[in-house]
């Protein structure tokens, strides 16, 4: 499995928490607070913004790239294990199980919706940011794969994740379709919508902003 880039790694131990385990809040916090402390922060707020935003890439970006663009079906998800000191998601070493379903029901619903909602309330940040987080991570794996797929291929992922009713979501409406964005080419970065607030960790840099972040200076 092509995962690496990911922060994805084989483990050969049950080290790291069951992804499942996640969702308990009294779980979940202690984890976001640590990060916190890597980041430098004593803001929750923020410390919720950007643990969903690297959270995203462990779990949206390898599951759109692996069974979205990939069409691979080895259920490496089920018992992937999050492992909070190097913030990487350990997996099997040999999967066998194979997954049928649609990926993203699993992904969303039963995951990073209730993880959204969860951190929003905790952390007191508004739900369209982490949102967002998670549509820049799915952009980037569209962007930067555009020289391995087809545009038929890439469009065809685009459409459902943005579609109208996305009941694989597991709430009403669909956020994805406000953030996630197609420009006249795929390798194009858009502009943000919602800020992050990754400047506000890193106020010693002369231009501490993200790529495409709303607030970016010229």
């Amino acid at each position: 499995m092509n995962l690496e880039l990911y922060g994805i790694e084989k483990r050969s131990s049950d080290e790291g928490i069951p992804l499942v385990h996640i969702l308990n809040k009294d779980i979940l916090m202690p984890v976001v607070q640590q990060y916190a402390t890597s980041l430098g922060t004593e803001s929750l707020a923020i410390a919720g913004s950007l643990f969903i935003k690297r959270y995203a890439v462990l779990a949206a970006a390898a599951s759109l790239d692996y069974f979205g663009l990939q069409k691979e079906t080895k259920d490496w998800w089920t018992t992937a294990r999050f492992e909070p000191k190097t913030f990487k998601l350990l997996i099997e070493e040999d999967v066998q199980k194979e997954w049928a379903e649609d990926w993203k029901e699993r992904l969303f619903a039963e995951h990073l919706t209730p993880l959204v909602e969860l951190v929003a309330k905790e952390c007191k940040v508004p739900q369209n940011i982490l949102w967002e987080n998670i549509a820049v991570r799915l952009q980037a794996v569209l962007r930067k794969q555009g020289k391995l797929y087809s545009n038929f291929e890439l469009e065809q992922q685009f459409k459902e994740l943005t579609c109208l009713e996305a009941h694989w979501l597991g709430r009403t409406g669909n956020p994805l379709r406000m953030y996630l964005q197609k420009g006249q080419e795929w390798s194009q970065m858009p502009t943000r919508k919602t800020c992050c607030r990754y400047y506000q960790v890193k106020k010693e840099d002369e231009n501490p902003y993200c790529g495409n972040c709303p607030l970016k200076k010229d």
